[in-house]
């Protein structure tokens, strides 16, 4: 390795390590971290304890995201659907009012989903390594709120993202992939116009609830990986959990490809800029860089 790539490499290194150390980026990785775990604990206690509909005994959870262990119950009186009419609309509702409390209560700024700080970084609004730091963040999270359900239930089958008997995988992944795009795209359009305070987390909450009333029969709607990963971590289930992170990261790098060329398009050289900028290579720049992030 010559001098200049090995000066080149040890100045990225002690920016990486700098940037991470720095208050800011833990400050925001607990952020994530609290956050995560608040949304999943609400939204998933709640899907938890959600009870069939009137008329199917002997059962008390209910599955929305795999819904073939319920054909059995076809030939009670009067027939019912696996999930009664307001199902999908409870969950959908508890999901969106759970993702906007906690973006409340935390701050606006955090996006408690891996596949918003992907976008995040894609856009140029985010560093790679924080955009590392805080998906670690949010999986700690989606891993603490599972594990804390252990208290309301010793099997979380209930709240484990599946895909439902008759839906083909790639059928899951278009869901995923169609439910987090438009997610993204409103979080995107969020921080680009100036909203009032409480709007964004709102905002992002009924595009939740939206992607929850697409794909929550089929899916169980992921959206996002770390709410698809605690529990599939504590239940030992990782049964086609690749779906729930394709489809969710696959929807985020479209949306922000549609937001960089076509919705906010930058020129070639404020797009370099930009880069440039976010990256800084010099002793000098990370002095001044790094002053703004204290």
């Amino acid at each position: 390795m010559t001098p200049g790539v090995t000066m080149l490499v040890s100045r990225y290194l002690r920016l990486i390590v700098t940037d991470i150390c720095t208050k800011s980026c833990l400050h925001h990785f607990l952020l994530e971290f609290l956050g995560t775990t608040l949304f999943l604990s609400a939204s998933l206690s709640a899907l938890l304890m959600l009870p069939l509909a009137a008329g199917e005994p002997g059962l008390d959870l209910i599955s929305v995201g795999n819904l073939s262990h319920l054909s059995h119950l076809s030939h009670l009186a009067p027939p019912l659907s696996p999930v009664s009419p307001a199902g999908p609309f409870q969950v959908a509702l508890v999901f969106g009012l759970s993702v906007a409390m906690a973006a409340v209560c935390v701050g606006g700024e955090v996006h408690i989903n891996p596949s918003v700080t992907v976008a995040m970084a894609l856009t140029l609004r985010l560093r790679l390594w924080r955009a590392v730091l805080y998906v670690i963040g949010q999986l700690l999270g989606g891993v603490a709120s599972a594990s804390l359900l252990l208290g309301l239930s010793r099997d979380l089958t209930p709240v484990l993202n599946q895909v439902s008997s008759g839906v083909h995988l790639h059928q899951a992944v278009a869901l995923e992939t169609l439910a987090t795009l438009q997610l993204v795209l409103v979080v995107l359009a969020t921080v680009s116009i100036p909203l009032p305070g409480v709007a964004s987390p709102l905002l992002a909450g009924l595009a939740v609830s939206l992607g929850h009333l697409v794909a929550v029969r089929a899916t169980g709607c992921g959206m996002n990986p770390a709410r698809s990963f605690g529990p599939a971590v504590i239940m030992l289930n990782f049964n086609n959990h690749w779906v729930f992170w394709v489809g969710p990261i696959l929807g985020a790098c479209l949306a922000a490809g549609l937001n960089n060329l076509l919705l906010r398009p930058r020129r070639s050289g404020d797009w370099w800029a930009e880069l440039k900028q976010l990256y800084v290579l010099t002793d000098k720049q990370q002095q001044v860089a790094l002053s703004h992030l204290q």
